[in-house]
């Protein structure tokens, strides 16, 4: 009786506080994509009398971030904005078509299965009352002293075999019709089951949700346009690149680009405008500070490796503590680039695209890159048993190229695996592999090493070695070799390196690395390609070669 008074005297009291509340559903229209989190825009048409008015919108997630909310209205005057993540409003959701559609053929289908089943019942319960007569009929007796006249009893007897055989007929019946239903219920197993699995995929992810409160006035009826922006944690793009080589007598190199579209908010996105931005908010976003380097001299004391640990830890300690900054569905159209602030590119997909929660990777394709390679063999014979194709080109398709982990590589059509794509800027050069050319055989011998003393009154400890590495061309074709060959170097006044090529490298020190050779040349078919290394070492007896 108190919950009938209670919920009595809240009728008077909620309907004058409500009627001044517009309800909105306001789903995701357009959303910009970054390397981890989204920008979220929700643009929804209102309509309100003259006065002050609540819009609200319920179908917000629950991880709605309250400082990164931003609303703009026209058509009325804009008041204060309240998100709530408690008591809020339950969710109205409209069914789509095609979900509306689904759930009144599996409402169909199931009334079906109901009809066959509960039939299917009730013949099942005829052949029960059938075989009741049954055994009721086996328990009577046959004659005795007591027994009626001849007739009477002969006409009894005549009763019960044909009740008997009714019985056994009504079984047969019902048995038969069961079969039936059964055949029938078989046949909407699978439908049924379709229907549902159809409804499920079509119902929208709920979860708890949050409520955006919007204060409006207007001195008139109006309609307008509320859009609401915020950003969310819980979506995110990765570059895809499928790059192929055409190794033909003028080779191509094509870099397909596209990009795998995901998002966990909880809230599944129907028609939205995607824009993939190269903007990392994630990472670094100012610049590291630098500060002052004091240096100082005392005397040398002796210290144990105990306190000499822990000195290290401590500058360790105050390093660290230094100021730091503060913090699958497949689309084949393609998406317009922009790279208008010169800093960040865009992408922009021409159609509006849906994207489940937590359930879909949407790949969209962004285009694909033509360049003009050069290319080689590269042959690493102290590490290699074989020459690998590469591929040179500058990116002169004035866009950037992300990075990612993931990079899918084909040779005339051959997948031949997967490989990392670097970020490769504007006018950047690019150097790809395309696999191991198995004919171009790679070998490294060490022909002579010895290491012993040298001296008489004062010793020297001292190394030589000579190897040859060798390249030999068994593909019936000429390359372009370029082979890797090494030798130590030294930084250090008492450690004396001397050391011989031949023949002379076309590049010492290749790609800015101390001690690395390299030959270029053309090997022809059937050709093989020598080089002879040698080093000598040199270092004071008391000290060991590291």
């Amino acid at each position: 009786m108190k919950h009938a008074i209670f919920a009595t005297a809240l009728v008077p009291l909620a309907t004058p506080l409500l009627a001044d509340d517009i309800r909105l559903n306001a789903p995701v229209t357009a959303a910009t994509l970054y390397s981890e989190g989204a920008t979220l825009t929700r643009a929804v048409p209102f309509s309100a009398p003259a006065g002050r008015h609540d819009l609200l919108i319920t179908n917000l997630p629950d991880s709605l971030d309250p400082m990164s909310v931003r609303v703009a209205l026209d058509g009325a005057q804009l008041g204060a904005v309240t998100v709530r993540h408690e008591r809020v409003y339950p969710h109205q959701r409209e069914d789509s078509p095609e979900l509306a559609a689904a759930k009144s053929e599996l409402e169909f289908l199931e009334n079906d299965w109901q009809e066959a089943s509960d039939s299917h019942a009730d013949v099942m319960m005829t052949a029960e009352v059938a075989r009741a007569r049954l055994a009721y009929l086996s328990t009577l007796q046959g004659p005795s002293e007591t027994a009626a006249s001849p007739d009477v009893l002969k006409e009894t007897m005549a009763l019960v075999g044909r009740e008997t055989l009714a019985a056994h007929r009504d079984i047969a019946t019902a048995e038969r019709e069961a079969r039936q239903y059964e055949k029938q219920l078989e046949e909407l197993r699978q439908p049924l089951e379709d229907a549902r699995q159809l409804v499920e995929a079509l119902t929208p992810t709920e979860s708890d949700n949050a409520m955006l409160a919007i204060s409006i006035s207007a001195d008139a009826a109006t309609e307008g346009t509320l859009t609401l922006t915020h950003l969310t944690q819980f979506a995110r793009w990765v570059p895809a690149y499928d790059v192929h080589l055409n190794n033909t007598d003028t080779p191509n190199l094509s870099i397909e680009r596209g990009a795998f579209v995901s998002q966990f908010t909880d809230e599944d996105w129907t028609d939205v405008a995607i824009t993939l931005s190269t903007s990392r908010p994630d990472e670094q976003s100012e610049p590291s500070g630098l500060y002052p380097w004091r240096r100082h001299i005392e005397k040398e004391q002796p210290v144990t490796l105990q306190k000499n640990a822990g000195r290290l830890a401590e500058m360790d300690l105050r390093e660290s503590a230094a100021p730091m900054a503060e913090p699958v569905m497949m689309q084949d159209e393609m998406a317009a680039y922009s790279f208008g602030d010169g800093i960040n590119a865009t992408y922009a997909y021409p159609t509006p695209v849906s994207v489940s929660s937590t359930s879909d990777a949407l790949h969209l394709a962004l285009g694909t890159l033509d360049l003009t390679p050069e290319t080689y063999a590269f042959a690493n014979p102290m590490r290699d048993e074989t020459a690998f194709l590469m591929a040179e080109a500058t990116n002169d398709s004035g866009e950037l190229i992300l990075p990612s982990f993931e990079a899918n590589f084909f040779l005339n059509g051959t997948y031949i695996g997967q490989q990392e794509m670097p970020l490769i800027a504007e006018g950047d050069d690019i150097d790809f592999s395309f696999g191991p050319i198995n004919g171009l055989r790679l070998t490294n011998k060490v022909t002579n090493k010895v290491t012993g003393d040298k001296g008489v009154l004062t010793t020297r400890n001292e190394q030589s070695e000579t190897r040859v590495l060798t390249a030999e061309n068994l593909t019936g074709r000429a390359w372009d070799l370029r082979l890797l060959g090494r030798v130590p170097y030294s930084e250090q006044q008492d450690l004396e390196i001397t050391h011989q090529a031949t023949p002379v490298p076309t590049e010492t020190n290749y790609e800015d690395q101390r001690g690395i050779l390299m030959w270029q040349r053309e090997l022809a078919a059937g050709e093989s390609f020598d080089v002879k290394l040698s080093h000598t070492l040199q270092w004071p007896s008391e000290m060991i070669l590291r």
